[in-house]
């Protein structure tokens, strides 16, 4: 067995992304005895590294905005919180609601939804088309009913996350162990034992999967079956034109089927939304570029919006992936032999969550339940019935088309 993997484990985390290293971080930091993180690759380069990272904290459920909001608190304050330099760049956020059919009634689950998070502590607020163009008057709001506008959220860099994270791990006395692959947990009766890796068996009384796409086989080889799929989904970086300097805000634009943010200077980052663009993949064997045809779809749907980035060049773009549920809620919790736990199927919205969401389940693992908040909605075992099917708030949006997953 190789010097750099140990024989045995208190905790074995599968999984190098923003999930997999904060809670690393969490449970070190707790002094929870040896904390192991078993990454395939490198940190962050799963999902992780291939997300847009925008810090919206605007959700029709309770769970999600905690956990949103209590992120983005460690984000803003990173260097101080975690170590290392700042990640996170300020800047408005935008939610946009179409004019149409269902304008009236998604405007008046807008003023609830609105409500339900500033109960939470989230600064955000109902504002009116004309009010978005006055803030931002490049851009076009002639199809809007309104918007919910965060005026401190933003972005973070989401490699430089996950690796100062997992560095403030092994600071507080983790181990994590790149370019090694979990091939499988190992359970003996109604307990895991620990994990098999290409380079041996390592033993531990605690084993939690954080592997996102990868998750579906390594628990299904134990018995326990998460209703899972890989999907591709496209980013693409674009050369703002001069004339549109200045620096947007961050949108979730569900009127142009769009989200953007600013990706550096006159530059932006866009991914177009609806169920076209989210294909079934096998997440080991999957193009990762670009389609040829995606810079064109990129420039003709953001233009919506921004009329001025028509005139926009692409830059270069990637896909990645989202590990999806049925219902587009994350799973966490125990699940099936003792000492497992899920930390997976965030369905594209996971990174902006991914602190509390450590937190919360280092709470679970050490404490036996969470102080943060209720993680039961997140159980696995919703799926045991129809009762997944059912919305998480009376307030969910009437969308036509949708991002892969719900607010």
């Amino acid at each position: 067995m190789p010097s750099f993997l140990p024989r045995t484990t208190d905790i074995a985390i599968i999984g190098g992304g923003i999930m997999g290293t904060s809670l690393a971080w969490q449970l070190a930091s707790r002094g929870a005895g040896r904390v192991t993180l078993f990454e395939r690759a490198t940190v962050a380069a799963g999902a992780s590294g291939k997300t847009g990272a925008l810090l919206r904290q605007h959700y029709t459920n309770r769970p999600e905005a905690v956990l949103a909001h209590a992120s983005l608190d460690v984000f803003k304050h990173w260097p101080d919180i975690v170590g290392g330099d700042p990640v996170h760049v300020p800047a408005p956020l935008v939610v946009t609601f179409a004019s149409g059919p269902s304008d009236q009634e998604n405007l008046a689950r807008l003023r609830r939804n609105v409500a339900m998070q500033n109960a939470v502590g989230i600064r955000s607020r109902v504002i009116t088309p004309s009010e978005l163009h006055d803030l931002q008057p490049f851009a076009r709001v002639d199809d809007l009913v309104a918007a919910a506008y965060e005026p401190d959220s933003g972005y973070v860099d989401a490699v430089a996350a996950c690796r100062t994270m997992a560095t403030a791990a092994i600071r507080a006395g983790a181990r994590v162990v790149e370019g090694c692959p979990v091939i499988a947990i190992e359970a003996e009766g109604d307990h895991v034992m620990g994990v098999r890796t290409p380079e041996g068996s390592v033993a531990a009384g605690t084993v939690v999967c954080a592997a996102g796409a990868w998750s579906t086989t390594l628990l299904a080889d134990i018995g326990v079956a998460v209703p899972l799929q890989a999907l591709r989904v496209q980013v693409a970086i674009l050369h703002r034109p001069l004339e549109f300097d200045a620096a947007h805000y961050v949108y979730l634009d569900t009127a142009a089927g769009i989200f953007c943010r600013p990706s550096g200077a006159g530059r932006t980052l866009v991914g177009v939304g609806g169920g076209d663009q989210h294909d079934p993949v096998d997440p080991d064997h999957y193009d990762e570029r670009n389609d040829p045809s995606y810079p064109a779809l990129a420039i003709a749907a953001i233009s919506r919006r921004f009329p001025a980035m028509i005139r926009a060049a692409y830059l270069h773009g990637y896909a990645g992936l989202y590990d999806m549920t049925p219902d587009a809620h994350p799973v966490l919790g125990r699940r099936g032999p003792d000492g497992l736990y899920l930390m997976l199927g965030f369905s594209g919205a996971g990174f902006k969550k991914g602190p509390a969401v450590g937190q919360a389940m280092a709470q679970l693992i050490l404490d036996g339940q969470s102080s943060l908040l209720d993680l039961s909605p997140f159980a696995l075992e919703r799926f045991a019935s129809e009762a997944w099917r059912r919305p998480w708030s009376d307030s969910e949006y009437l969308f036509t088309s949708d991002f892969g997953h719900r607010f």
